[in-house]
């Protein structure tokens, strides 16, 4: 296998001149499938002179050489393998260089290669992290068939005690999640619900501050999944065929994670396919419950085929398909949840795209897109027998029976400009982003109840009203950004969104400023800075709740009292709305340290304002009408500040190491949740969210423990 890389040099001799030319370079670097590869920082030494340059989103790059001769030629970017230790010889005048970077994966052959070290990117501003293939691979983690539970292993993610992924503070759905930049969130609660096969993945991008205008619908960060492509190698995985056995209840299969990844051309140097199929069986026995009332299975699997069409060098075609499949009988069964109380979970996800690049002469390049995404989520109870809340646990049938569809089209473009030279370099870039989403829902419920002790009912709850609610959203943003370089070790960019959508009806502007300096005078160093408006993307949950139905509910006083019913009623006007906003402020600083390590250190400050919450209207009059009549207002302000500090070594070529350090306090004014299934009788008020981690320590890393074998670890503590 060739993980080097490849060159190509093509020497163009000017003609013949008095004074001779001084050597200039017009690099290139791409892919193994000849996609252009952005931020790659090109190295060329002879002897003491050693000229650098970045690539920009084009994959192009410009050097000036002092003189004719032979270069060594170094290329490195995180995630792909470092080219370097090729020699060549430049001449006079104009020379083109092209360099092929491959991909990090892992490998069966016995080859020597090294991974990139923790670079520190000078022309990159963002505050950005990153899991590669390997590490995904390597690193243990629970649950480490599902992607969502790798994520943690990055500063600022935690996973709540449901199992919801929260970014720098933020609640689940203020995440902008893309797969191979599509949007991925679920329409309707916009969370991260789609599974993709671990071997699919070839990164994990995440930009927690100071990310481009290009990048919105999350105040908290974005998040960018990005999967692998086939090449001129055919190439085939199987993993964890063996399943787990247990003898209880007789000899059966208990667990079982098969993946199956398969990779290779349709048409050599031209196209490309690449499919990844994994599924996770799951049964679960509950010690206590009588046999044949003790086990609940549950089933789930996604399958992604991708392809590419190099239809021309300049051109380049790529498509994908995302299938999503689940099935949970008995879901919740414990020993205080028979059988009676559990729920049965349907569910399933369909998504397709469809890309194409052009590449111009300059550097320029135009990319356009489509996807489509198509979902079903079918919650359904046993029964309708009345539901019951026990001080020592459940009976009865669960008191809510759902049947959800959702579908979303998003469509991009995105134009990057050739570089501009006027007082250092420019390099423009503008995009749309338009996008329609749309869900309906059937929701049935039946009374339940909450029983005391000495199992008196205290209270009873019942529904009335409407069952059905639909809903659609057309929202559209475009942007302009500028990454302008005045000098070498100088990054500046600035760049402006706006955005629409139908709901609020309102424009919404973001600026965004941010910059990187890396001083001559302290080598191998980076500080970075910058300020940042962002909007969240508007959750058709929330902007429905006065679609859904009512609760009554009844109190039963210890003395035979009976209060009630009292009634839960949401209200909303979308007139009265406006976006939530979040102002954030960032600075960090990276620097190499002794014996190959490399330390950063980042501080985040973020507020937000006319956040989303209901507030009850009733609590005007004193408690003199009882029940909650909540209407939706832009009352919620939120406080995010976090400190971090991370320590990461790359050893031995391939290994690595990283600890980190966070401290942070997420606040808000508005921490109670108000819904109408479990309706809350009391006064909105503030507090840290539930999911606040004050303190995070955290280490992994893995190493070699043989010639053939490596050892992993993975320590997280949390207070």
């Amino acid at each position: 296998m060739r993980v080097a890389g490849s060159i190509c040099v093509f020497a163009v001799l000017a003609c013949q001149t008095a004074a001779a030319t001084p050597p200039s370079v017009a690099g290139r670097v791409v892919d193994e499938n000849g996609v252009a590869v952005a931020g790659v920082r090109v190295e060329v030494s002879s002897g003491a002179n050693t000229v650098t340059a970045t690539s920009d989103s084009a994959g192009n790059s410009n050097l000036e050489v002092p003189s004719p001769g032979e270069y060594e030629i170094r290329a490195e970017r995180l995630g792909f393998f470092v080219y370097s230790g090729k020699s060549v010889a430049f001449q006079e005048g104009p020379n083109h260089l092209t360099i092929t970077l491959n991909h990090l994966q892992e490998l069966t052959e016995s080859v020597e290669v090294k991974y990139s070290p923790p670079v520190i990117d000078t022309q990159d501003p963002d505050e950005r992290k990153q899991l590669n293939e390997v590490e995904i691979l390597a690193v243990p983690y629970p649950a480490s068939q599902d992607l969502r539970s790798a994520l943690p292993l990055m500063p600022g993610v935690v996973q709540d005690a449901n199992g919801n992924l929260h970014f720098n503070g933020g609640a689940t759905d203020q995440t902008n999640v893309t797969l191979n930049g599509f949007n991925i969130s679920d329409p309707y609660t916009g969370r991260l619900d789609a599974r993709v096969s671990i071997e699919a993945v070839r990164s994990l991008d995440l930009e927690t501050a100071r990310y481009s205008a290009e990048k919105s619908r999350g105040s908290a960060s974005s998040l960018d999944i990005k999967t692998a492509m086939g090449d001129d190698h055919w190439r085939f995985s199987g993993t964890n065929f063996i399943p787990g056995v247990t003898s209880q209840n007789g000899v059966q299969i208990n667990k079982w994670t098969p993946r199956i990844d398969t990779s290779g051309p349709l048409m050599k140097g031209r196209a490309w396919f690449h499919n990844a199929f994994d599924t996770f069986y799951d049964l679960n026995i509950i010690s206590g419950l009588p046999r044949g009332q003790d086990e609940s299975r549950s089933v789930t699997a996604s399958n992604l085929s991708r392809f590419q069409v190099n239809v021309t060098p300049a051109n380049i075609l790529t498509g994908s398909l995302l299938i999503n499949y689940g099935d949970d009988d008995r879901h919740g069964l414990s020993f205080l949840s028979p059988i009676e109380t559990t729920v049965n979970n349907r569910n399933h996800l369909y998504v397709s795209t469809l890309r194409d690049q052009h590449y111009f002469g300059g550097g320029a390049l135009i990319d356009v897109g489509f996807s489509d995404t198509r979902g079903l989520v079918r919650q359904s109870p046993q029964g309708d027998r009345i539901f019951q809340i026990l001080p020592f646990g459940q009976r009865g049938n669960y008191f809510e029976d759902v049947t959800r569809h959702f579908n979303r089209q998003q469509w991009l473009g995105n134009a990057f400009l050739p570089q501009l030279h006027w007082a250092g370099t420019h390099q423009f870039k503008a995009g749309v982003d338009l996008e329609r989403t749309s869900f309906d829902r059937l929701v049935s419920r039946h009374p339940y109840e909450v029983l005391r002790n000495d199992m008196s009912v205290a209270r009873r709850v019942t529904f009335v009203g409407n069952r059905q609610q639909a809903r659609e959203n057309f929202e559209a943003a475009q942007y302009v950004q500028d990454r302008w370089a005045p000098r070498e070790g100088l990054m500046i960019e600035a760049g402006l969104r706006a955005e629409w959508d139908e709901i609020v009806r309102n424009v919404l502007w973001s600026p965004r400023f941010s910059i990187a300096y890396a001083p001559d005078w302290l080598r191998e160093s980076k500080l970075a800075a910058g300020f940042g408006v962002f909007h969240d993307a508007l959750t058709l949950s929330t902007l429905t709740q006065n679609e859904d139905q009512v609760s009554l509910s009844t109190f039963f006083l210890p003395g035979g009292m009976v209060r009630g019913p009292v009634a839960t009623i949401f209200l909303i006007n979308d007139h009265a709305l406006w976006a939530p906003r979040y102002r954030t402020l960032s600075f960090s600083a990276e620097r190499k340290l002794p014996f190959d390590f490399y330390g950063k250190v980042s501080f985040m400050h973020k507020v937000g304002s006319g956040g989303f919450t209901f507030v009850n209207e009733l609590e005007a009059f004193g408690g003199l009408y009882p029940g909650g009549l909540y209407q939706l207002r832009n009352w919620r302000h939120d406080r995010y500040d976090a400190a971090e500090f991370t320590v990461r070594r790359t050893f031995g070529g391939r290994f690595e190491w990283v600890v980190g350090y966070t401290r942070s306090k997420a606040r808000s004014d508005a921490v109670v949740e108000f819904s109408v299934d479990n309706p809350i009788f009391a006064p909105q008020g503030p507090g840290p969210f539930a999911w606040d981690t004050p303190n995070r320590f955290m280490t992994w890393g893995w190493a070699p423990r043989t010639s053939c074998d490596r050892l992993s670890a993975k320590l997280t503590w949390c207070i």
